[in-house]
């Protein structure tokens, strides 16, 4: 059974609060509030499937051990299946800015021996408010409530060893989180914008590594762009950010830049245009201090329309200055189906490229539209 001599700290399993006159979700929530007289407190699924109607939320100084089973959410369900507890929700905007976002800190999201995090079989759908259609609630137009697991304002955070099935969106997103530890997770997505791992306005200091992923979208994505501060805007019904409210309340450019990041040990494949990784600065915000190693393309030697393994998009915003992405530093990339390894469509700053393998035949290694600012090393 689970001991302190294992690691775990104030352990409390969930199914010893198993109650077949209550939902899953309530078995949870009890367990949770039982939990909440430790701190820290250790918190285990094991046993049994866990079917979820609501998000599960994490308070500050909490672990989370989910111990070869399956967590999954219910049919029509709209939301995380794990978020912080730190949201203050507007009653009148549910799903948009919440009245607040209190930091938090100390959250570990820990998956072992085979664990899944699943959605649901069946999706919502709403009339979209701009389009005039009835739409199926998956992709990033329909924001922070579609991501598996989403952290705001969180510092001290590990998210590792989950097996994904059935995003609605991106699997995972972090907004204005620090000093945090992102690895061994297996992500499989074919949904609109079915990213992997999100990193947006504000992260830095984290470390991001062997993370595999065959998805329909960039299956790591550093992205400082910023839709709207109302919603609808445009084709986005909610925000995708929850933590932006922030710029309404007169917090500095600088807080919102992402920096001081490591990706490591990254398998990707697609049957799409998606990179492996993609950056993405935009409306003054900056990247910087970024160490990418070991990036493999998992697509077979091929002329499939991937734009990248490693890129920057055109587009998605203005406000881009040049040399807002710099300092970044990338190593061994091996590319095997997208025309260009690497691309960067807008002009960076003191870049250095070393070790990319391009094995495509038509293939080369980078496409920039400047190339000052880039220094490549062992390229072939």
């Amino acid at each position: 059974m689970y001991s302190y001599k294992d690691g775990y700290i104030n352990p409390v399993r969930v199914l010893d609060f198993y109650n077949d006159k209550k939902t899953d979700s309530e078995i949870i929530e009890e367990c949770m509030k039982f939990a909440s007289g430790f701190q820290p407190r250790t918190v285990i699924f094991d046993g049994k499937d866990w079917l979820i109607d609501r998000a599960i939320l994490l308070p500050s100084n909490t672990t989370v051990i989910v111990d070869g089973v399956k967590i999954k959410q219910k049919d029509l369900m709209f939301d995380a299946i794990f978020r912080g507890d730190n949201f203050e929700i507007d009653p009148k905007t549910p799903n948009g800015f919440p009245l607040k976002i209190h930091p938090i800190s100390n959250i570990r999201i820990l998956g072992k021996n085979g664990a899944i995090l699943e959605g649901p079989d069946v999706l919502p759908r709403m009339m979209h408010p701009t389009m005039g259609e009835e739409q199926v609630m998956v992709g990033d137009y329909w924001g922070w409530r579609n991501f598996q697991v989403t952290l705001s304002r969180c510092t001290n955070f590990e998210l590792a060893g989950f097996t994904y099935k059935k995003p609605r969106s991106w699997a995972n997103s972090f907004d204005r989180c620090s000093y945090g530890y992102i690895h061994d997770l297996d992500i499989v997505s074919e949904v609109k914008n079915g990213d992997g791992v999100n990193l947006r306005l504000g992260c830095h200091h984290i470390t991001i590594e062997n993370i595999k992923g065959h998805t329909s979208d960039d299956l790591i994505a550093l992205n400082t762009t910023t839709i709207g501060t109302t919603y609808p805007c445009s084709r986005y019904v909610y925000p995708l950010d929850p933590s932006s409210y922030l710029i309404n309340e007169g917090e500095d450019i600088r807080e919102r830049d992402i920096h001081d990041i490591t990706v490591s040990n990254v398998y990707s494949s697609t049957s799409l245009y998606s990179h492996a990784i993609a950056l993405l600065s935009r409306h003054g915000h900056q990247i910087y201090n970024v160490y990418i190693n070991n990036v493999i393309d998992g697509n077979p030697i091929s002329e499939s329309k991937r734009l990248a393994i490693i890129g920057s998009y055109k587009g998605y915003g203005s406000g881009y200055n040049p040399g807002d992405m710099h300092d970044i530093k990338i190593n061994h990339i091996v590319s095997n189906s997208s025309k260009h390894a690497i691309v960067f469509n807008d002009p960076v700053k003191n870049v250095w490229i070393n070790n990319v393998i391009q094995n495509r035949p038509d293939g080369d290694v980078l496409f920039t539209v400047d190339p000052e600012g880039i220094t490549m090393t062992n390229c072939k």
